[in-house]
This record gives structure tokens, C-alpha cells and sequence, in this order.
């Protein structure tokens, strides 16, 4: 390149914004832009990283914080293949955060024809704004689904939540073995707590429920709120006689004392089912078994 076309050249580089990087076939640097000084200077960048000028691409990019030994690994190949002319371009996003603040460039290598084959142009174009309006975009969605998969009184999962992590707790128990316990909980006689102390009592008794539940169950089981005085919990066990332990644990009453001083009652009628998940069934059919047992275990304390 004659120095007229150079300093043509040198002009366009400097009048774009994003970091541009010329590299030779040895992977020199042979020209950056005034963005990519500007950056060295902003970094504190020693004067020859500043300069950038046959230096190694990578250890310039290093000296001036645009991009770390995990960034050489992970561009080395496509820059050496747009080298080469197996491909016209290559790019990638990656991170390259600074002490102060997170950064990430998005990375475009582009073939130019030089005075010996081949070129490439390293484009280096901050992504930053972008990539925090996705993480933050993210975050909000991961926060709206957890909502819509979470009780609003007691913090269980509901009954959507049980439908789909029950899937997959299925699926989990076929790949580890063992068996699988539903159990069915509606409270007894709840309603005249609602009409004799009012509908701010009865949500007590349900979030008192719910943390008896997460006290008496693992944090990998699936406790769900399904309806108004209904609670369904999803348990892995080793083996089926394990249930045994399970029901030992469960307490089917309890007393409870209103804000006014007045004790009562908080029954719970309890259904279990429990099923190998690697025989025929679906947990549809042992939720409906369980729930089954649940209701005839309310009859008979009736009768």
C-alpha cells in the first residue's frame, strides 16, 4: 500500500467510531484508528500497546483492555481462517469487563485484499447498552414467569407450577430410579374459620399450612397450593416403603389461637399415592389417586 492510499485508508479508519484493527497474516498489527487509541488512553494503556503498530494483535488488544487470553482462544481460529480465505468474515460476542464497570464487544473480522494475500480488518464494536438491556430483559422475564408459576398468599408453587415441574420431576425420577409419593392435603372444616374469624384468619391458616409443609418436606420436592384449602406435594423416595416416613411426619392437626384469643382447630385430611415411574402410568392419574384417598380419608372421619 503507497502512502497516499495509506493515509486514505488511515482517514476512513479514523473517521468511524468503533475500534478497527488491521492484522496481517502473522497476526501484527499493521494499523488501528483513533477509537482504538482513544480506548488504550482511557485504560492507561502503555505507549507501544497505545501505538498498537506491530505489535501481535493479541497482545495489543490485551495491553489496551479490549480483550484477554480466553478472547484469544475463542478468536484465533476464525481470524486465522479469514486469513487464509477459508471464510470472507467472521464475529462473535464476548465480554470484557473492566474492574469499574461490565463491557462486551461484539467482534467482526473481515478478509481485504494486501500487498501479500490477505488482510483482516477487526472491527471492534461495543455491545454494551445492548447486553445489559438483554440481561435486564432477562431478569424481568425469569421474574414474570416465576410469578406466574407462584401462589401469591403462601409462596407455593400453584397449580401451573405443579403441572410443569411435575413433569419434570417425572422425568428425573425415570432417569434416577426409585419411586414417586403425591400427597393430597385439604383442610377440615375450614370455612367457619373464614365466617367465625374472618378471611384475614383463614389466610393465615393457609400460610401457617405452607410452612409447616416446607418445614416437614425437602427443598427439592414440589409443594403446590392447587385450590382455596388444597395443597398437593410432589416427593422422590429411594423406595416405597419410605412413604412410611413421610406419614410420619405429617401431623393431621393442629391448634391455632385467633388474634382475639380464641383457639382452635386446624385439621388437614391427607391422600397418598405413590407409583414407579417406570412402569406404565402418568402423574395426571396419580395426582386423581391420591386425591381419591384424600377424600375418602375426610368420609370416613365424618361417619
Amino acid at each position: 500500500m503507497g502512502d497516499t492510499a495509506r493515509r486514505q485508508f488511515n482517514t476512513i479508519l479514523n473517521a468511524i467510531p468503533d475500534i478497527m484493527v488491521l492484522v496481517n497474516r502473522e497476526l501484527h498489527v499493521q494499523a488501528v484508528n483513533a477509537a482504538y487509541k482513544h480506548l488504550a488512553r482511557e485504560n492507561h494503556a502503555a505507549d507501544d500497546a497505545i501505538r498498537g503498530v506491530d505489535m501481535h494483535y493479541f497482545e495489543a488488544c490485551k495491553g489496551v483492555g479490549l480483550g484477554d487470553e480466553k478472547y484469544a482462544l475463542d478468536v484465533e481460529g476464525g481470524l486465522r481462517d479469514v486469513l487464509s480465505g477459508q471464510r470472507e468474515s467472521f464475529e462473535m460476542e464476548y465480554p470484557c469487563h473492566l474492574p469499574s464497570e461490565p463491557r462486551w464487544y461484539l467482534v467482526r473480522v473481515s478478509a481485504i485484499p494486501a500487498e501479500e494475500g490477505l488482510a483482516a480488518l477487526c472491527t471492534h464494536i461495543n455491545i454494551t447498552r445492548r447486553k445489559q438491556a438483554e440481561i435486564e430483559l432477562a431478569r424481568e422475564t425469569r421474574k414474570l414467569r416465576e410469578q406466574s408459576l407462584t401462589d401469591p398468599l403462601t409462596g407455593l408453587r400453584n397449580r401451573r407450577a405443579l403441572e410443569l415441574l411435575g413433569r419434570q420431576y417425572w422425568a428425573n425420577a425415570q432417569r434416577r430410579g426409585g419411586v414417586l409419593a403425591v400427597i393430597y392435603l385439604d383442610l377440615d372444616d375450614f370455612k367457619p374459620i373464614n365466617d367465625n374469624f374472618g378471611h384475614q384468619e383463614g389466610d393465615r391458616v393457609l400460610c401457617f399450612v405452607a410452612d409447616y409443609l416446607r418445614e416437614t418436606f425437602r427443598e427439592s420436592d414440589v409443594i403446590a397450593r392447587v385450590g382455596g384449602d388444597e395443597f398437593v406435594v410432589l416427593a422422590w423416595m429411594a423406595q416405597e416403603e419410605d412413604l412410611e416416613k413421610i406419614q410420619q411426619r405429617l401431623t393431621a392437626e393442629h391448634r391455632m389461637t385467633s388474634p382475639h384469643g380464641d383457639v382452635y382447630k386446624v385439621g388437614m385430611s391427607i391422600g397418598y399415592a405413590v407409583h414407579n415411574p417406570k412402569s406404565e402410568g402418568d402423574l395426571l392419574s396419580l395426582i386423581e389417586r391420591a386425591d381419591t384417598a384424600m377424600y375418602a380419608q375426610k368420609k370416613g372421619r365424618k361417619e
